[in-house]
């Protein structure tokens, strides 16, 4: 063991703290290596303060698949990569692919730590823990953290940094401290593992308590970085700096749980996701905070419960979240919470679920006493079904509709997503208008995702997903959402405004307009109208008025399926246009497409079809289209419909989305002063939730700057 370590950690020890009376009567003989000893045995064997669980709560938690994933770490099998022989901590296994930092900020987090714990608690055997210890030697040894307190800024360049802010206050409250109440009675965290363990926790706080990043970066770092310099504070209130680290993090959480999130209870950020990493950091602060007797705020836990309510509000019908903005496909049904092989969700450990996103909704449950909570948090087995359907949130620009809680519900989402300004906008796309549709519990419309952030070496691809070609909206000359002249790329002021949103007994309807294309040369506002004729009919108007001439084009992202030409206007199939390869597929002269998924049958027809191009692109490159991403790192090929319009505005696009034969929709009249009248039937049909709905027939008009739907019987 070295010995000038063992005199850091002894000179770092609180030797007036309760409990080290012992410690310091040791070190007043001069008997260093007792006085360690006893530092040890008083971590492996105290009882406060209060972690968020303690060995109790491991019994009982049994996943075979957890053990197969902890014998392939220890055979150094991480992240999607082998090493030969011991892990080089300092190594980026994207080299020959994508060059991506996230790879090595992956390693850094040290989130594998967490199935050899799991691991060790089903099988108590000493592999695991002494396989943890090695790893975390080793780590220590290679990332000393010296050199990194005097850089004030985090190194972003390739190949990555393992003392970047986010990546230390991550892995301090999402694997080392849970880690510890797996491991701490082990025989095989040796005195070595403890001294780099003790010593290299002092070295987070330290680090932590000056090096904030302040929404400098994106807010969900900061966010990170302070429920970890607060949980240090607390939980090792027997080192010198611990109380200075609790102060300052208490500061700063109480003040940015109320700053980072609106009245709503929506993260700054926008993106569900990102919402959900720092509502899952909060909580964890506030819960320690309360069983470790400190007040918290008023607002906090009510804060806490309005940002559990809005991604109920967005869970659709088979309960998965929506990939608005930087996110990968969440399933409150799967084994894990997503299924990135590195740069998954930075989220916490629950003892008992190894799905964080279940895990928080039944936490919350617990908390609140509310039993739709726990209905999520159980995946609908247990609980009761939110009362409410849909929400229109205009803070945040999230407007939901559903006909219901079941699995074979129908659900559709608008976005008009109120981008903040700078850094924090870095999370969210140039998504305004965008459309998601998920019948009888299917995805049809859906986000592409993320794929790639902008620290790797493909950037055309992270623009791509990005982009609003990757988005169920409509692009204007390629232009940006939101970007201004003259100001840096990040800082947007993307704002949409919400016209109209109801939700009734046969009909939903939203409107939204935005700004996103105010700034080009010649300006460009784009109006959408969502309408739903209840149960399977969708109807969306896209009106772009302006100045200038100009290239539209409203992309419809499907989900994984088929995408064939609709040759007939009753909707018989024409050619498959999703045979996948890189080309473009045929258009139609209709503008009729059929959409063929896994259960569901959908047409998509466009009504206006004068001078209106339309395009099927499938896993094509150049110009790209036609990709999802579910997974960080992983796209597969998914159709995408391009309708496409030039000219001067005003210019339309009137698009029918229906399932089914019972519900058709005919362009009645297109009058001179822009009012489009459209004939909408609905046959006779029941919801998955038993509601029945009697065969209606509405006419629909359609103005550029208003529109009227019939009074619903």
């Amino acid at each position: 063991m070295n010995q000038a370590d063992l005199r850091m950690l002894l000179s770092r020890v609180d030797l007036d703290h309760p409990g080290m009376a012992r410690i310091s009567a040791l070190l007043d003989r001069g008997d260093e290596a007792a006085a360690f000893e006893a530092v040890v045995q008083h971590f492996r064997t105290r009882t406060e303060p209060v972690y968020l669980f303690d060995e109790s709560a491991l019994a009982g938690f049994d996943d075979p698949e957890t053990v197969s994933e902890a014998e392939r770490i220890c055979g150094h099998e991480i992240l999607g990569h082998r090493f030969d022989g011991p892990i080089d901590w300092h190594v980026n296994a994207t080299e020959s692919t994508t060059r991506d930092s996230e790879w090595t900020w992956s390693l850094a987090r040290h989130g594998f730590w967490v199935p050899l714990a799991r691991a060790y608690a089903m099988t108590a055997d000493e592999k695991y823990a002494r396989e943890f210890t090695e790893q975390l030697k080793g780590w220590v040894a290679a990332w000393p953290v010296r050199p990194h307190m005097d850089r004030p800024a985090a190194e972003m360049s390739y190949p990555g940094d393992a003392w970047r802010s986010i990546e230390a206050g991550i892995r301090i409250y999402t694997v080392w401290l849970p880690v510890m109440v797996y491991f701490r009675r082990s025989p095989s965290w040796d005195a070595e593992g403890w001294l780099c363990f003790l010593n290299s926790l002092y070295d987070h706080g330290e680090f932590l308590s000056s090096h904030y990043s302040n929404h400098s970066r994106c807010s969900n770092w900061l966010t990170m970085e302070s429920t970890a310099l607060f949980q240090l504070g607390v939980m090792f209130p027997e080192l010198k700096r611990a109380a200075d680290w609790r102060s300052l993090a208490y500061r700063r959480i109480s003040h940015e749980v109320r700053y980072q999130f609106d009245h709503t209870g929506v993260h700054i950020e926008r993106t569900p996701i990102y919402h959900l990493v720092a509502v899952l950091a909060f909580l964890q602060a506030y819960r320690m905070a309360r069983l470790n007797g400190l007040p918290t705020p008023p607002y906090a836990l009510a804060l806490l419960e309005r940002g559990a309510e809005f991604l109920m509000a967005l869970v659709k019908p088979d309960l998965t979240i929506p990939m608005i903005g930087d996110a990968d496909r969440v399933s409150l049904t799967d084994r894990t919470a997503d299924r990135s092989v590195f740069e998954g969700m930075n989220l916490t450990t629950d003892p008992q679920d190894l799905n964080e996103v279940r895990a928080f909704f039944r936490t919350m449950g617990e908390i609140t006493g509310r039993e739709d909570f726990r209905f999520l948090g159980s995946a609908g087995r247990e609980g009761r079904p939110p009362r409410r359907r849909c929400w229109s949130l205009p803070e945040a620009g999230y407007y939901v509709f559903r006909s219901g809680w079941s699995r074979e519900d129908s659900y559709f989402l608008l976005t008009a997503t109120q981008v903040e300004r700078g850094s924090n906008a870095a999370h969210s796309h140039s998504d305004a208008g965008h459309l998601e549709l998920h019948i009888r519990g299917e995805d049809v419309l859906s986000d592409s995702g993320r794929y790639l952030y902008g620290n790797c070496g493909r950037l055309d691809w992270w623009r791509y997903f990005q982009s609003t070609a990757a988005h169920n909206t409509v692009d204007v000359d390629g232009h940006f959402m939101g970007a201004v002249p003259d100001t840096p790329p990040e800082v947007r002021g993307l704002r949409g405004f919400c016209h109209r949103f109801e939700a009734t007994q046969r009909i939903d309807c939203v409107e939204v307009s935005h700004n996103g294309f105010a700034f080009l040369p010649e300006p460009v506002f784009h109006l959408r109208r969502v309408v739903h004729f209840k149960p399977d009919l969708w109807l969306v108007d896209d009106v772009l008025t302006g100045l200038g001439c100009h290239r539209y084009n409203l992309y419809f992202n499907f989900a994984p399926g088929r995408l064939q030409a609709a040759s007939t206007p009753g909707g018989a199939e024409g050619s498959d246009l999703s045979g996948g390869g890189s080309g473009a597929g045929a258009g139609s002269d209709t503008g009729a497409f059929v959409f063929t998924g896994k259960r569901v049958v959908v047409r998509c027809e466009a009504l206006l079809t004068e001078g209106l191009q339309a395009e099927v692109r499938i896993g094509q490159t150049e110009p790209k289209g036609g990709w999802i991403s579910y997974a960080y790192s992983v796209k597969e090929p998914a159709p995408q419909l391009v309708y496409t319009r030039t000219g001067p505005p005003p210019a339309r696009f009137i698009t029918v989305l229906r399932a089914g034969t019972r519900s058709t929709a005919a362009l009645r009249a297109l009058h001179e002063d822009g009012t489009v009248e459209i004939t909408v039937s609905t046959g006779e049909g029941t919801a998955s939730a038993g509601e029945r709905y009697p065969a209606s027939a509405y006419t629909v008009l359609l103005g550029l700057e208003s529109f009227e739907l019939p009074q619903v019987p």
